[in-house]
């Protein structure tokens, strides 16, 4: 391992919330959160829309987001208690602007030669990317993904189709509490413990907070580091104007995507807010720099800075309270911090995305597969 103190790196990723739906009760501690906006009814009535199209209304101001916000210490303490005692990475952006199936591949391999979800009627499309997990494969890691229905999302990866690497989540906690988890687990979950609209979003939290249990009781928290986000933006609202960083070829930005949460904890994570700038190419960039691998071969990923610099193997922290018991959070400071501001956007300029790239050499065009002609004022 790169990092002697970590045995293990587990990505959880949950489903549709901004930064500022889900942890309004972060203000009186520092956190870049909007503080007073409506609260949401749990579970939500409805699923907002999302997509490219939405997405693109929304950031020319001529569509409105769900201006909302669930109340952070009743549907959610876990996460709260995780965003205030693990690395909590405020300005943790989705990686496009769209919605869910290219962020879950910019999670596992850094790129997406779509901008929106496939067919649920056609034959699923299978691409020959790199990706993470094949890339721990290539180095002789073990590596595991607990995924959902139909091995979403890493089923579309021509290496990883059909392995038996690829698990059932059902099997997860029952793995973790044996002891059974390889060096390199992702973990997505199906409806309603993904959080996806309309679900409980505290159905969802609680599965998450069992399963970190699961690798708490087996004695593992000590030497894993947990990194925990949602896939886009879910058509909810965030007051943080975004870097654009990259734009289709019709000149709309396309990354960075809107704020989601992203919290890193385990055993040997710095505690604290972090206001730098990052999106989901760094996911699996921090993936490769914790377990040692070589570059993946994507410029978004291999470029990208990465968030190991928050692991520290002098630290020890507590695990967190046991599946099920009182959460209790920190006190907030006296009197409360204001938050840090914005940081630099990265340089350079928006550029135009790049060609997809395949294992062996070839590319794919960039993604262009959703004009938004039809919707421009």
């Amino acid at each position: 391992m790169a990092n002697s103190r970590v045995s293990r790196v587990v990505v959880m990723v949950q489903e549709n919330h901004t930064t500022d739906n889900y942890f309004r009760a972060l203000t009186p501690y520092g956190a870049n959160v909007a503080p007073d906006w409506p609260l949401q009814v749990n579970p939500p009535a409805s699923d907002q829309p999302h997509d490219r199209h939405a997405y693109y209304r929304w950031l020319t101001g001529h569509g409105k987001a769900t201006r909302t916000q669930f109340d952070t210490t009743t549907a959610v303490p876990f996460y709260a208690y995780l965003a205030l005692t693990g690395a909590f990475l405020e300005n943790h952006c989705s990686g496009f602007g769209t919605n869910s199936t290219p962020n879950h591949l910019l999670i596992v391999g850094g790129q997406s030669p779509t901008l929106r979800n496939p067919s649920r009627t056609l034959p699923p499309p299978l691409w020959d990317m790199p990706s993470v997990p094949g890339l721990a494969a290539d180095a002789g890691i073990g590596w595991a993904c607990y995924t959902g229905n139909s091995n979403y999302p890493v089923g579309f990866y021509k290496q990883l189709d059909g392995s038996r690497n690829l698990i059932p989540n059902a099997h997860f906690v029952a793995d973790a509490a044996a002891g059974k988890l390889p060096p390199l687990t992702y973990l997505w979950h199906n409806s309603p413990e993904d959080e996806h609209p309309t679900a409980d979003v505290n159905i969802g939290m609680n599965k998450i907070w069992e399963s970190v249990d699961a690798v708490v009781k087996s004695g593992g928290w000590d030497d894993t580091v947990f990194l925990l986000t949602w896939d886009d933006w879910g058509g909810w609202d965030d007051h943080v104007a975004t870097p654009n960083v990259e734009h289709t070829p019709d000149g709309v930005q396309l990354a960075y995507g809107p704020r989601v949460p992203l919290i890193i904890f385990g055993g040997p994570v710095k505690p604290g807010i972090d206001s730098r700038w990052s999106n989901h190419a760094g996911i699996p960039k921090t993936v490769m720099q914790l377990l040692g691998l070589p570059k993946l071969g994507v410029d978004r990923v291999d470029n990208d800075p990465g968030l190991a610099d928050l692991i520290d193997p002098a630290l020890h922290n507590p695990a967190p309270p046991a599946y099920g018991s009182k959460v209790t959070l920190p006190a907030p400071p006296q009197p409360a911090r204001k938050p840090n501001p914005l940081p630099v956007p990265p340089a350079p300029a928006s550029s135009p995305v790049a060609p997809v790239v395949l294992r062996g050499g070839g590319t794919l065009p960039p993604p262009d597969d959703v004009p938004l002609a039809t919707t421009k004022p």
